[in-house]
């Protein structure tokens, strides 16, 4: 399994001020990279298990009540192992074909607690070529082990037999299963007349709080066949709706979140950690507030209990004099719950 880093530069049309942001990044005319993320009310662990439990009756039903209950879906959990196979039909407005996916997912976790899951094609599990990779390698150990300790047998090192014979199994296995699976998808009357489609990418769950997580999918289809544009692109962004769905369905009371958010507000590091960047924005706003000649003048506060200013520093050649406010108040709570606050709030005028 891998992962991709790309730039996704193009913002989705009309996505700017919705909860989640989508993103695509074109390659072709069946080649788009897509991209949603999203702030999730629900710890990482449980938005996860959503994702990787694809056998439940939840998702069982909404497959079924979308692409009707003759719509093949299969799940294949592989034991011992993090990894499982999923097949899919995927149906298309005539007179657009169909679209199967049979695709291989696994998963592991970071050491900042964020889950990870990739998926790639189906037949990627069942390369022979990585198997016998390793199987050469394996040998390869044994002879420089034998050679190491004097023996000329070129056998099997010692009990190493039946690591070699396990190995061997183990990929006629991974043959067998995705056979199996091909096999279910050529007697299906729906999707044995299907175009073979696949998909990459992958699922990235960090948690912010113990009930709130950040969740970044990306992932590119390759649908195959010829399909306009414009299909492509609605295709795309219903693929990336199943993080809109997740949010929605995961929502809780917005103020208990925003206070879950502030109780992991981390402490800003001290000066000296900076960098040379970040020092910079630092003394451009401590010179908000240096002396130009120019008097602060005091405006009138509709607030009781806040201060305001206001004042214009002298224009830069060939710019316009921009006033700078300043305002004070005393405020009952914590240095730390106000800059939470004033963090979370930038951040949804931003968005």
């Amino acid at each position: 399994m891998w992962l991709l880093s790309l730039s996704f530069r193009s913002l989705i049309q009309g996505t700017v001020r919705e909860p989640v942001e989508f993103y695509q990044k074109i390659e072709g005319n069946a080649g788009a990279w897509g991209k949603a993320v999203a702030t999730i009310d629900a710890s990482a662990a449980r938005v996860f298990a959503d994702r990787w439990c694809q056998n439940s009756h939840e998702h069982k039903k909404d497959h079924a009540d979308y692409y009707g209950a003759d719509a093949l879906r299969k799940v294949v959990h592989i034991k011992d192992s993090r990894s499982m196979l999923f097949v899919t039909i995927v149906k298309f407005p005539s007179p657009v074909s169909n679209r199967v996916f049979a695709t291989w997912l696994t998963w592991w976790k970071e050491p900042d607690n964020s889950f990870l899951m990739a998926l790639a094609p189906m037949d990627d599990y069942a390369d022979e070529s990585e198997d016998d990779a390793a199987i050469a390698d394996f040998i390869a150990k044994q002879k420089e082990q034998r050679e190491r300790e004097g023996d000329t047998h070129e056998g099997a090192y010692r009990g190493d037999t039946e690591d070699l014979e396990l190995m061997i199994m183990q990929r006629a296995a991974k043959k067998a299963l995705v056979n199996e699976l091909d096999s279910l998808i050529k007697q299906d009357p729906i999707a044995s007349k299907a175009v073979r489609g696949t998909v990459r990418g992958y699922w990235r769950i960090k948690p912010l709080s113990a009930s709130v997580c950040e969740v970044r999918y990306m992932a590119q289809a390759e649908l195959g066949g010829s399909i306009p544009s414009a299909l492509i692109n609605a295709g795309l962004k219903n693929n990336l709706g199943v993080v809109q769905t997740m949010q929605v369905k995961f929502a809780r009371n917005g103020k208990v979140v925003d206070k879950e958010m502030r109780g992991v507000f981390a402490s800003p590091p001290p000066l000296v950690e900076l960098s040379q960047e970040q020092m910079s924005v630092v003394e451009d706003c401590r010179s908000l507030e240096s002396e130009d000649g120019r008097e602060w003048e005091t405006l009138a506060s509709p607030f009781p209990f806040v201060t305001m200013w206001m004042k214009h520093p002298p224009a830069k050649e060939n710019e316009r004099s921009i006033a700078i406010g300043k305002a004070t108040a005393v405020i009952d709570c914590p240095v730390h719950e106000a800059v939470g606050e004033s963090s979370e709030t930038s951040a949804r005028r931003a968005a």
